[in-house]
């Protein structure tokens, strides 16, 4: 058999002395045994050193300089000798150990529960203020408060409806029904504050001009109360007890634009999305039902979101995704569920062992705000997505059916049974770079020639 050859070397080649084997590759950890010369090696471990003549060629101090120089390095240190440095690969970017991404992690988890338990510390342990609210019903149908983006809070009080200024503190009734079976049962500013629409129990809407408070028009069409409101743009969307929802334009006298059969009894909640363009109706049928703004004069619906099996009022688009939908069940439901409106699913699911009245989102940072009935009486707040729970408020006395929102997006009111409205200071402001980025990228930064 021919000999093979390995590294550059033979296996069948004999021990060379140490001159010649000294220069062959080998590898550069492990020693090879072929390549030793082991009976030299037993002889230098056993023998004693021999002792130098003194007649020898180089001088003590030549050779301890030597002996210096060979076994230490530049920076006084021993000097390694078979110390692995690989090649560095251009274009490839190097990989952290295993333990450096545990770390990171274990890092990261620490700054997040770090920043929970300081946001858990900074919710308030009680209402920033209260305000007496007599003769407010106790009905989870109506939506008696509104707060508008003139920082004035609408608010109806048995028979009358009053206007409460935020900054200073000041008190206007609007209007009072005089008929002694009627009494307003929704209330909603428009998107300009110019006027407040009032639903009431006889199946009226009433528009009136805040700046003088006089009536501008009446709108017709319910059969039965008009227990919910909502504003797009000029238009008027109402729900009332006799199912249907009815899309009014507010400029006109003949104003009834559409007119569908949303569910099979009350319609208890009425939301337009952040772009308008969907509008989500929530009923005592146990459904929410989501509607095309440009196809609303047809009974075709985009979804039919059955999920829940309680009375749906709680109904809140996400102002940072446009596309999810949180609603809240009543008694026998007690769940706060987030839908996706482009595929019609239930993305999540949080039983919160209490009546789901009402819900607002943080427009600065990614929670949300329940208000809750039977039998906690609680208020909630939420992570979102996680939806992790941050807190319980616990102050009111009675089931909380109603909260709106600040126009800065900073205080809550919460309205309930025990006829006391609470403002909470429970939201914090954006962040200073989360207001940077969105003013860079604002479209308002741009100008258009």
């Amino acid at each position: 058999m021919r000999r093979s050859d390995m590294n550059g070397y033979s296996y069948n080649r004999l021990p060379s002395p140490r001159s010649q084997y000294d220069i062959l590759p080998g590898d550069r950890f492990i020693p090879n045994r072929s390549l030793m010369d082991m009976s030299r090696a037993q002889t230098l471990l056993s023998d004693k050193p021999v002792q130098r003549s003194p007649n020898s060629t180089f001088s003590e101090e030549y050779r301890k300089w030597i002996e210096e120089n060979l076994t230490l390095g530049s920076d006084g240190k021993p000097y390694r000798m078979l110390v692995f440095r690989g090649t560095p690969k251009s274009g490839r970017t190097s990989v952290p150990p295993i333990d450096e991404f545990t770390k990171e992690e274990i890092q990261r988890k620490r700054e997040e529960d770090l920043k929970l338990r300081k946001r858990i510390q900074q919710l308030p342990k009680s209402a920033d203020r209260c305000l007496d609210a007599p003769n407010l019903k106790d009905d989870f149908y109506s939506n008696p408060i509104d707060w508008g983006k003139n920082n004035v809070l609408a608010i109806a009080l048995g028979s009358e409806v009053y206007l409460w200024n935020a900054k200073n503190k000041k008190i206007q009734k609007l209007m009072e029904i005089d008929d002694v079976r009627d009494f307003p049962t929704s209330v909603a500013w428009s998107k300009d504050t110019k006027m407040i629409a009032v639903g009431c129990k006889s199946s009226t809407i009433q528009l009136w001009d805040v700046q003088t408070s006089k009536l501008i028009r009446s709108l017709k069409g319910h059969k039965r109360r008009v227990g919910c409101l909502a504003w797009n743009d000029r238009f008027l969307t109402s729900g009332s007890l006799d199912g249907l929802i009815i899309n009014h334009d507010a400029r006109v006298r003949e104003n009834s634009t559409s007119c569908v059969r949303g569910h099979d009894s009350d319609v208890c909640g009425l939301k337009w999305s952040g772009t308008g363009k969907l509008l989500a109706s929530g009923g005592n049928d146990n459904v929410i039902k989501l509607w095309e703004a440009s196809n609303l004069r047809s009974d075709r619906v985009v979804h039919c979101l059955k999920d829940h099996c309680a009375a749906i009022k709680a109904l809140a688009w996400c102002p940072h995704e446009y596309n999810i939908l949180a609603s809240g069940g009543g008694t026998t439901d007690r769940c706060i569920k987030m839908w996706n409106s482009h595929t019609g699913k239930c993305i999540q699911s949080i039983d919160t062992t209490s009546q789901v009245c009402a819900l607002e989102w943080n427009r600065h940072h990614n929670e949300i705000l329940s208000g809750h009935g039977y039998s906690n009486n609680q208020l909630s707040l939420w992570t979102y997505p996680s939806m992790s729970k941050l807190a319980d408020i616990m102050e009111h006395t009675s089931r909380i059916l109603w909260l709106s929102q600040s126009p800065d997006g900073l205080t809550v009111v919460s309205a309930g049974a025990d006829q006391v409205l609470r403002l909470w200071k429970v939201f914090q402001p954006p962040d200073a770079r989360t207001t940077e980025e969105e003013s860079m990228y604002s479209v308002k930064r741009f100008h258009i020639r």
